[in-house]
């Protein structure tokens, strides 16, 4: 069994110049847009640093001094001085990004827990299974947090979403990853190396050969087989962890999302009021 303990993380919250939501965003970065009164970093920030199982944060960024210099980015750390939050300069591309981040020496020695900052719906209960869930798999190296196809559409019917289809659903991540062991640094590169092709459900699965994909083709590949795969082409050991929160595969990459994260924030923010009086 895996020993847990606390994870450091890392935020990406880089950005593309093309992205319609970082031309949308004050200072042209994504991971300001304001969503329910609050840029979306700080809601992914609120529930990092609010969990026990995390400890030193890092946030990867496009333009460091864009961030810190944001006056509710700067007022938030003064708030959470105590926090160990450090911003530090990404790469070109986000597994790039995660290389230079993990040779920094903000982070401490895995387990090291990957998120991004278009993931404001993260839940400290999503958080704390994915967690959980990892203390009880067993020797893995990388764990990735899916959500399966039949929930997100039971609760986001209108939400355009990238599916994996297996042999009895269809899978999508969560922007949740961990790196369990020392070799996250293979992972991330071998992630560099297949990751522009990651919204093209059949050209990621051709990566990981050709019977893997014939598999997928005719509707014979189960989850199980997939992962089998996908550690075979990783030389890893990768294992999914299915969340129960459909709303954690709900990041904000796409204009039409904004409504519907906003409602869900406003709920989630109603809700918290509501168990405090």
């Amino acid at each position: 069994m895996f020993s847990l303990k606390t994870f450091a993380a890392i935020v990406l919250a880089g950005d593309r110049p093309s992205d319609p939501l970082a031309k949308m965003s004050p200072r042209n970065r994504k991971c300001l847009l304001d969503l329910h009164g609050q840029p979306m970093l700080l809601h992914v920030l609120d529930t990092l640093s609010s969990s026990p199982q995390i400890g030193n944060i890092v946030v990867v960024a496009n333009a460091v001094t864009d961030l810190t210099s944001y006056v509710s980015v700067r007022d938030w750390c003064r708030r959470n001085h105590s926090k160990n939050i450090s911003f530090v300069e990404g790469a070109d591309g986000p597994a790039a990004s995660v290389l230079s981040a993990l040779k920094m020496g903000q982070l401490n020695s895995p387990p090291i827990l990957l998120t991004t900052a278009d993931n404001p719906l993260l839940s400290g209960d999503a958080l704390s299974q994915f967690c959980l869930a990892i203390q009880r798999m067993g020797n893995a190296d990388v764990a990735i947090a899916l959500a399966t196809r039949s929930s997100v559409q039971s609760s986001f019917p209108n939400a355009k979403r990238t599916y994996i289809m297996l042999q009895k659903e269809g899978y999508t991540g969560c922007n949740l990853f961990a790196f369990l062991t020392n070799s996250a640094e293979q992972a991330a590169t071998t992630w560099q190396s297949i990751e522009a092709h990651r919204k093209n459900a059949w050209r990621f699965i051709s990566f990981f050969g050709i019977l893997t994909l014939i598999k997928a083709l005719i509707g014979n590949l189960s989850l199980e087989s997939a992962f089998k795969a996908v550690s075979k082409s990783m030389s890893l050991i990768v294992k999914p962890v299915i969340l129960n929160d459909p709303s954690a595969a709900m990041d904000v990459d796409r204009p039409e999302h904004i409504e519907i994260v906003e409602k869900l924030l406003k709920k989630k923010g109603l809700s918290v009021q509501a168990r405090h009086q």
